[in-house]
């Protein structure tokens, strides 16, 4: 099972001390899709806070299903997506752009988060991440 990387395309990535990075491929696929450094016009992305992956979640959570098929994604540049989505104009602006990203990977099934909650492409009613994106994959 392949592992979750420390840095994907320039962008640094850090872990909970209890995440498990072994994932389905599609996960690191899909960082690979979302992550760049120039992502949000005007931002640099720097680092990604991952704070959960194959891991601390029941089934039917897409993160136990299938062996690790979603991700969810805490901090922006060292900063709480809880404490500054959307008043810190740098986690506002790539907290969306990754959201915005993520619509375009073929393999997209959830897309939750403070900036709107998607699954398979169409508004989807879910509880909570309104400080974190939650990206799962088919």
């Amino acid at each position: 099972m392949p592992t979750i990387p420390g840095n994907i395309n320039g962008v640094l990535i850090e872990f909970s001390s209890n995440v498990n990075k072994n994932v389905d491929q599609k996960i690191i696929d899909v960082l690979r899709h979302v992550l760049s450094t120039n992502l949000a016009s005007g931002h640099i992305l720097t680092k990604v806070y991952i704070s959960s992956a194959n891991d601390q979640h029941t089934f039917p959570s897409r993160h136990v299903q299938g062996a690790g098929k979603a991700v969810d994604i805490s901090r922006i540049n060292g900063m709480k997506m809880s404490v500054f989505y959307p008043s810190n104009s740098t986690v506002k602006a790539i907290t969306d752009a990754l959201q915005n990203k993520f619509e375009s990977f073929v393999h997209r099934r959830e897309n939750f988060g403070p900036l709107f909650k998607k699954k398979l492409g169409n508004p989807h009613n879910v509880s909570g991440h309104a400080d974190h994106i939650h990206f799962s994959v088919n």
